[in-house]
């Protein structure tokens, strides 16, 4: 029942933080700016959600195959049918519960291939651990790009920081004493709890993710893992870039202008379950940097939301079809 009531409460802050940030988003718009979102989006050229589709199929199928080479790694040899359908699967999960889609990928691949989950998930941590990687990449790629764009609000955030680290005083160094004696009191525990029979299930259960998240080191042709991860963002970028095309005001922006949009995007569907409410707002004020007018920005960033929204309801749905179909017929 505890468990029960703690995934609700997860529920509602989740999608309640996200009808908020919709509400906040359209909350300050008069009536002529709504009328203009709704003229921008009923001229959308909304064919070019057919390329955008085929792209992130092929930017989900590049992920997939990359997941099995370190499975694989392991000792393990699933169907990249078994893993294309437990990706859309896990994404459709992430849009009901937050972070819920990862449990549910490595279960829809764990079961009928008898692979440990703890390991499963141990590869999805290494996911992340290189996807923040590549973000962080695009990120000083962008800065130096677009530095004439970006310069005036980097030089304020990077104003602001200073200025806290300056007024931070002896007040630094008490934090750093007090994290410092939490990591103690951590390590200490665990030490102890280790001797205990819960300790030994959890300690198999790290090992197993240890191992999930070294396999990237362990993988046969690191060539084409990089590879694919490289076409994986590149697929992102591009979809992400061609998605403006759909309105005219938006149609000349440059594939620079697309990697700031996914950047920014990114965190949007960080901060919220599907980047429901945040990404369309992320999308706007990137595109304010870019002298687009806020409305314009705006529609651009529902469209987008609504793009990669459909893509995970449809496909998602039919993986969850599929994987059970096929566990039927086993």
């Amino acid at each position: 029942m505890k468990k029960i009531v703690i995934v609700l409460v997860k529920y509602i802050i989740s999608f309640g933080l996200g009808a908020f940030l919709v509400w906040w988003s359209l909350k300050g718009l008069t009536v002529q700016d709504k009328a203009d979102i709704k003229t921008a989006l009923l001229r959308a050229r909304f064919w070019l959600l057919i390329p955008v589709f085929l792209i992130l199929l092929t930017s989900h199928l590049f992920r997939s195959i990359r997941w099995r080479q370190m499975v694989r790694s392991m000792g393990y040899d699933p169907p990249l049918f078994h893993l294309v359908c437990g990706l859309f699967v896990g994404y459709l999960g992430n849009q009901l519960i937050p972070r819920a889609g990862e449990i549910l990928r490595c279960t829809v691949v764990a079961r009928p291939n008898k692979i440990p989950p703890e390991k499963l998930i141990g590869t999805i941590i290494a996911e992340r651990v290189i996807d923040l990687m590549c973000l962080a990449i695009l990120s000083v790629i962008v800065f130096f790009a677009e530095y004439d764009v970006i310069k005036q609000y980097a030089s304020e955030i990077f104003a602001k920081a200073e200025s806290n680290v300056e007024k931070g005083g002896s007040s630094r160094w008490i934090t750093i004493v007090i994290i410092v004696a939490v990591i103690a009191l951590c390590v200490y525990l665990l030490r102890r709890f280790r001797k205990t029979k819960w300790g030994t299930i959890l300690n198999r259960v790290a090992k197993g993710m240890w191992e999930g998240l070294v396999s990237i080191g362990k993988v046969k042709n690191k060539f084409l893992f990089i590879l694919y991860t490289v076409l994986i963002w590149g697929c992102y970028v591009i979809s992400t870039w061609l998605g403006c095309f759909a309105l005219q005001e938006t149609a000349g922006l440059s594939i620079t202008t697309g990697v700031a949009l996914l950047i920014f995007g990114t965190v949007g569907i960080i901060i919220a379950p599907g980047g429901l409410g945040a990404y369309p707002i992320a999308i706007q004020k990137t595109l304010t940097l870019y002298n687009i007018n806020e409305n314009i920005g705006l529609a651009v960033g529902w469209l987008l939301w609504l793009a990669q929204f459909i893509f995970t309801i449809v496909f998602g749905t039919l993986a969850y079809i599929f994987i059970t179909t096929s566990k039927k017929k086993k």
